[in-house]
């Protein structure tokens, strides 16, 4: 029942604000539908081929993180996976989502399921506290007139909950005045205690976590300039500083449930990037970033049917 209700509640958010967007930009559809038309063709291939160079750089983080709980996976299987993620986030949203295909493929290849679930948790964790963190940073590298007030204290905000996250799961003696709320979720304590052991054993491999650190700021940059090239092919420019300041706050907001960001991270894009360049036009771009996505999914489920040995494990859930 909770999980019919939960799905109902994605559905619901994805089209209700879809459809409060399309009813904002009501007057503005003949403007989209010029900029959309007049696309540079070569520029958004340009910008696809830096987002599939940020998902290989990501894949990259994906088994070195994996590596770390002795699941050995290959750099093809971890880029793979990442692929078959897009597409069952993005056309199969009911179904099976692609962590859990992920993480249940890698439970095949370790000693336990907890292990391969704590590791690809932590892979989108790290990947997003990394872009947290990167935007934070960014605010002392730019004059205070450049960055809006309310932006300013999102960021602060974002980035105290999440440096707040993190010390949690690295400070296992802080965790354990905790320990009491575990008695709220009584069905799944052990679970819970079990991964959040796996996750703190992360601290005793600080090569490995350097490493994955350093590939997911790579990755992040390979993110936003991809957002940059997909403005530039619809003919406006955004300022790097901007985009590494605001595509924190729309991935964050991203992961309010959804049908994998569909309507929420469109409606973001307008109200963050919508000042700079119109929000028109940032209608406009939020529209090439769903195509990318989408673009990006059919591969994904072009390599799920020429891969049976995910197809077939999938399966078998």
């Amino acid at each position: 029942m909770r999980k019919h209700l939960f799905a109902f509640l994605k559905i619901f958010v994805s089209v209700g604000l879809i459809l409060v967007l399309l009813y904002l930009m009501r007057d503005k559809y003949a403007q989209v539908g010029q900029v959309l038309k007049g696309t540079n063709i070569p520029a958004f291939g340009l910008a696809l081929v830096i987002y599939l160079f940020a998902i290989a750089l990501a894949s990259l983080r994906f088994k070195i993180i994996a590596k770390a709980q002795d699941i050995d996976t290959t750099f093809a299987e971890a880029f793979s996976l990442n692929f078959i993620g897009y597409f069952f986030n993005n056309f199969l949203p009911s179904a099976i989502g692609g962590d859990v295909v992920k993480a249940f493929y890698l439970s095949k290849k370790s000693s336990g399921k907890v292990e391969a679930y704590a590791s690809t948790f932590l892979d989108r964790a790290v990947g997003l506290i990394t872009m947290i963190f990167m935007a934070f940073f960014a605010i002392f590298f730019v004059g205070s007139s450049v960055i809006d007030r309310n932006i300013k204290h999102l960021i602060y905000g974002i980035s105290l909950a999440a440096f707040a996250a993190l010390f949690f799961m690295m400070n296992k003696a802080f965790a354990r005045k905790f320990q009491g709320a575990l008695r709220l979720v009584k069905p799944i304590r052990e679970p819970l205690q079990k991964a959040y052991n796996i996750l703190n054993r992360y601290t005793s491999h600080k090569s490995l976590v350097v490493q994955s650190l350093v590939i997911s700021v790579a990755s992040q940059s390979m993110f936003f300039l991809s957002l940059g090239m997909l403005a530039v092919s619809a003919g406006f420019t955004i300022p790097l500083i901007q985009i590494f300041l605001r595509m924190p706050i729309i991935g964050t907001i991203s992961l309010l449930p959804s049908i994998n960001g569909l309507g929420v991270r469109e409606s973001a894009t307008v109200v963050f990037f919508g000042p700079i360049i119109g929000d028109a036009n940032a209608f406009a771009v939020s529209v090439l970033w769903l195509l990318m996505l989408m673009i990006t999914s059919v591969l994904g489920g072009m390599i799920y049917a020429a891969s049976p040995q995910f197809k077939v494990k999938i399966k078998e859930a």
